[in-house]
């Protein structure tokens, strides 16, 4: 946070400053991608998304496929010894017969499906929280790696302007050319800096590129924070509460502990035996050989009949005690998932929010206290260096301080917003709107102390116009002397 006041004002020669167009002005723009946007991207375009939705067709096709009858059977024989060089005699048997399940088996095997397909709408709800979360990582890195350049780019144009009125000074014989060189080599220190955060920001613009499905040459424009960030002010216990009931993956666990207890009751019921029933027509054509003694000669005979049968297995050694174990040992599993998975999650919430607490602290301590005071003590020295009672190196230094503090200023916001991140991680779903404080939206006091967004003209202008109060004074030091 680098005030107007805190950077480089020193008389100088009237040299025009050039204001460099900020390397990130093409990519952060206020009709830029918001993060919600970028979202509805990622989820809309992934094709891994696409791939894990899939897991609802096939959960939908399964419950589809338990609730069917088992089909009918047809069985059709037919014999004749005439094929053998016998007579023309013949056996026909056309028949039909049904399965008929017993003991529940298709309403429980509908019961299974079910579930599974519940549980599959919840995994899928998981999945898409987490890749959520990535997008909204990756845009925060983007944005801090955007304040930390903006800086870095303001404080090297302000070190040039340094680094000329030094060299202006030197030609008068009012420096050594030691001090030249230490503010030479810290405007080169910022350069260094820059480029590392330049790169930080195109590795994270890449990234969120990928997170969101966008082609390799699509260009993102992504909207810029607010410039206060907002307070959260929900309780732990109302986020733990709220985690409870709606963190996808801890639904699924619940899904799936049901889900062991319907399987259980399908593994009890296949262990009932089905009854087969059928019914079928017979048409047997044979000859009657008669004897000498009876005119001899054969006649043909035809018998027609219709058999019923029914058939039933007999649970002796197979009552399906396999398959009932193994049920009841899934279902204790997943019972002990769950419990695990809800300690997990009240850990995760508690973990967040202490995360939540200690960076609002934070961020309060930085722009109330440490910023303030760091850029006082920058404009004292600077002020006295201007009169020649300090070196260069003592500028230098608080400079340096102040840097120092002005970025771990960007990272504690950067923890900020990660850690609402890592609440809504913890609660599975978005911030509630009502969790915000109406009115003073912000963590930080109402007074505006985030002018990270300084407009470059105007910080010029500033810097113009205590150079010409400087060397006014100098003038008139001169003219009384």
């Amino acid at each position: 946070m680098i005030t107007t006041a805190a950077l480089p004002q020193q008389p100088s020669v009237s040299a025009p400053l050039v204001t460099p167009k900020p390397y990130t002005a093409e990519f952060i723009t206020s009709d830029g991608l918001s993060v919600d946007r970028l979202i509805e991207l990622g989820t809309n375009r992934r094709a891994d998304l696409h791939a894990a939705r899939q897991r609802l067709a096939i959960a939908e096709g399964r419950l589809m496929q338990a609730s069917l009858r088992p089909n009918p059977t047809l069985n059709t024989e037919y014999g004749s010894p005439q094929f053998l060089g016998g007579e023309a005699e013949s056996d026909l048997k056309v028949g039909v017969s049904q399965l008929f399940e017993l003991g529940g088996k298709r309403s429980r095997r509908v019961a299974v499906a079910k579930l599974e397909l519940t549980k599959a709408r919840a995994e899928v709800a998981a999945i898409e929280r987490s890749v959520s979360v990535e997008i909204r990582g990756a845009y925060i890195a983007a944005l801090s790696a955007v304040r930390q350049l903006d800086v870095l780019e303001k404080l090297i144009v302000a070190n040039e302007e340094l680094l000329r009125v030094t060299n202006a000074r030197l030609n008068e014989g009012d420096v050594a050319p030691l001090d030249v060189n230490l503010v030479r080599v810290e405007n080169e220190r910022f350069k260094v800096q820059a480029i590392q955060v330049r790169n930080e920001f195109d590795t994270a613009m890449l990234q969120l590129g990928t997170l969101i499905g966008a082609e390799t040459n699509e260009a993102l424009k992504l909207a810029p924070q607010p410039d206060r960030p907002p307070r959260f002010d929900m309780g732990l216990s109302e986020l733990s509460e709220l985690a409870r009931k709606t963190r996808p993956d801890l639904e699924a666990a619940r899904i799936n502990e049901e889900l062991g207890t319907a399987r259980i009751n399908l593994a009890k019921a296949n262990g009932t035996p089905n009854v087969e029933a059928g019914v079928a027509y017979s048409r047997s054509k044979s000859f009657i050989d008669f004897p000498p003694a009876l005119g001899g000669g054969s006649f043909p005979n035809k018998d027609n009949s219709i058999v019923f049968s029914v058939s039933v297995d007999l649970p002796i050694f197979n009552r399906n005690q396999g398959e009932i174990a193994s049920a009841t040992g899934e279902k204790v599993q997943a019972t002990r998932e769950r419990e695990f998975l809800e300690s997990t999650v009240k850990r995760d919430v508690a973990i967040a929010y202490k995360k939540y607490r200690a960076a609002a602290e934070s961020l309060v301590i930085y722009s109330t206290q440490i910023i303030p005071r760091s850029e006082e003590n920058l404009r004292t020295v600077r002020a006295a260096y201007g009169l020649g009672d300090f070196s260069v190196f003592e500028v230098v230094n608080e400079q340096r301080r102040l840097t120092e503090s002005v970025t771990n200023f960007n990272q504690i916001l950067k923890d900020y917003y990660n850690a609402l991140t890592e609440l809504e991680t913890a609660i599975g779903m978005p911030l509630p709107a009502s969790g915000f404080t109406p009115g003073s939206t912000s963590v930080l006091p109402d007074k505006d102390i985030v002018p990270l967004q300084v407009d470059r003209s105007k910080l010029l202008d500033s810097i113009r116009s205590i150079e010409r109060k400087t060397l006014s004074s100098k003038q008139t030091v001169k003219e009384n002397n």
